[in-house]
């Protein structure tokens, strides 16, 4: 276990100390992944010409959703249809969300209980059903609170799943839907609040306080009070997820958004609760120990609010770091100082530990040191560590994070000697595209050459989906500097796509499901469907750029209902920007590390 967290402690201690003069945090392992268009930007208006070929586009496919036989597929399709069409057509698009919603009540009351797929199933649907119904609260709050209550699921006690799965859905998705109408129906927001709170305190109905208080105060100190006498009645002792939530609200909803007196019984409970907890065996005292972690943040509340437990509490807190396992203490202190101390303090403690711990200890000084400016720094504390193959991967780590902080023609001097300097074809893009892509809001030419070398790198690798994969990053960049070249490097890649499709359909059921009801399914959970939704995304975000051009290739698309299914996405960002519903997460070449080619 050890071992396995020598590489993890470095992205701690870059979440703790940052890395100054203001650049992105990086993954330890590796490459950062290439981000997506930044979500907090708003799209550039829609011209009006693209936007009318767009809703256009939307009339055709509301009627070759008709011939989708695959209900993942259809219904799917009759939410985002239904959803682009209300604007121009709000009778059609009812009939289609009307459409959908019968369907799901259908699927919901199909469901197997007995069926060992049956959580795959019932995950899908929960899907489906939660992008409805928050499509639908834009548009009408009454209609989208009327189908949450119509296509609950049945539930089963026998089922493995059984009700607490069904529940723990049914809440989010309750929060969900008050916290998209809260603004414009808080008391619709609150009722359904109300309901979800019946099921048990949920982090979702904490973090929705705040919200309601924003928009009607008096009702969020109602429901707040409703939340602690809740908390109070279900007995935080024997329930550490409710005591977890309890220190949540603690934290996040406070005097004066609190009421004081509501505020001062919770926390008196809580520290009460925390004064008995029993600490005889080693469960007992790691919850000991995770709580008092959480004190130190809110003692000056506890000053404030429930003074005459302060010195009680300080005296249990000595008894509790009194059972901290010397291994333990070594990582508190460690992440402390990483946090808040110097580089010297870190060597300090090494010098504490045996050698098995001290590894892991010069990793953290070496990336604080390289982190503040000082990478001759950072690799002489990496020499120490004893491992040979750790101290290259932290060496790796240091070169990675010294190219990032370089400034101007440095960065690029730094990236391309790097890029020499490995054989490795993985790193080598990896450092290529991380250069480039820290280059894109500064330098956009030197951005280009550097994509460029990377495609020629790539252009010499084997077809594998890391390969394929990589031609995704490369364009996401690309579509940040020169949107432009992403089409003719686009082009072939529908036509490899096609054929790989192709494939898959003979194998259908050999390897992978990828087929059901006869049609393909594009969020299946494989390798080759990710590559389809990446293109599937490119696509969409081509859009903006030219709409013409991106559906012309989207045309190309060899089997039918895939071809609808990528123009739906199409339209949908063409005309909103950037869909939470529709482009969830760009799978990349690149996740948690490093790149694996084939």
């Amino acid at each position: 276990m050890l071992r396995r967290n020598l590489l993890l402690l470095p992205l701690l201690t870059l979440l703790v100390c940052g890395l100054g003069r203001g650049q992105a945090t990086v993954t330890p392992a590796g490459a950062a992944p290439v981000p997506p268009l930044n979500a907090e930007e708003q799209p550039p208006k829609l011209d009006p010409e693209t936007e009318k070929k767009a809703l256009d586009l939307v009339e055709t496919l509301s009627e070759q959703v008709l011939n989708l036989h695959a209900s993942a597929n259809r219904v799917r399709a009759e939410i985002q249809v239904a959803d682009l069409l209300w604007v121009r057509d709000e009778k059609r698009a009812r009939t289609l969300f009307n459409a959908a919603v019968n369907q799901l009540i259908n699927q919901i009351s199909d469901l197997d209980y007995s069926d060992p797929e049956v959580y795959n199933e019932m995950t899908r649907i929960s899907g489906l059903r939660g992008d409805l119904i928050l499509r639908l609260a834009a548009h009408d709050a009454d209609m989208a609170i009327d189908v949450l209550n119509r296509t609950h699921f049945q539930g089963d006690n026998r089922s493995r799943y059984g009700a607490n799965w069904t529940a723990n859905n049914e809440s989010y998705l309750e929060m969900s839907l008050a916290n998209a109408i809260v603004a414009n129906n808080s008391e619709a927001a609150l009722k359904l609040a109300r309901a979800s709170l019946s099921r048990g305190v949920s982090g979702d109905i904490i973090s929705f306080l705040p919200k309601l208080y924003q928009k009607d105060a008096k009702a969020a100190q109602s429901l707040y009070q409703d939340v602690v006498s809740r908390i109070k009645d279900d007995n935080v002792s024997r329930n550490g997820a409710l005591a977890n939530n309890a220190w949540g609200l603690l934290n996040s909803f406070q005097p004066p958004q609190a009421d004081e007196d509501t505020f001062r019984d919770l926390l008196t409970t809580m520290l009460g609760y925390l004064l008995s907890m029993s600490r005889q065996t080693q469960q007992d005292i790691n919850a000991a120990q995770n709580l008092n972690r959480q004190i130190e943040r809110i003692m000056p509340l506890i000053e404030k609010y429930a003074p005459a437990r302060a010195v009680e509490l300080r005296d249990w807190s000595r008894g509790v770091d009194k059972t901290v396992d010397p291994n333990a203490r070594m990582y508190q202190e460690m992440m402390r100082l990483s946090e808040k101390g110097t580089v010297d303090e870190l060597l300090a403690l090494a010098s504490k530990y045996p050698p098995e711990f001290q590894s892991l200890i010069y990793q953290n000084a070496a990336w604080k040191a390289t982190g503040s400016g000082d990478t001759a720094r950072g690799k002489e504390i990496a020499d120490k560590i004893s491992d040979p193959v750790q101290r290259r991967q932290v060496i790796d780590q240091l070169d990675n994070l010294a190219a990032r902080n370089a400034q101007g023609d440095n960065k690029i001097v730094e990236a391309r000697r790097l890029a020499e300097k490995t054989t490795n074809i993985n790193r080598k893009i990896d450092i290529l595209l991380q250069s480039a892509m820290s280059l894109v809001a500064t330098d956009k030419k030197a951005a280009l050459d550097l994509l460029s070398e990377a495609k020629s790198v790539l252009a010499a690798t084997p077809q594998s989906a890391a390969e394929l994969n990589a031609e995704f990053s490369i364009m996401r960049i690309y579509l940040r500097v020169d949107p432009q070249q992403v089409f003719p490097m686009l082009q072939p890649m529908v036509g490899r796509l096609n054929e790989l499709v192709s494939a898959a359909v003979v194998l259908d059921g050999i390897d992978y499901r990828y087929l059901k009801d006869g049609e393909w399914i594009m969020q299946n959970g494989n390798g080759l469907s990710g590559m389809v939704m990446s293109l599937d995304r490119m696509l969409a975000d081509l859009g903006r750029v030219d709409f013409e051009r991106a559906r012309t290739l989207a045309d190309q698309i060899g089997r039918p209902e895939m071809r609808v299914m990528m123009e739906i996405d199409l339209v949908q960002t063409t005309i909103k920007g950037r869909s939470a519903a529709n482009l969830m997460s760009f799978p990349g070449r690149i996740t948690g590390g490093n790149v694996i080619m084939n």
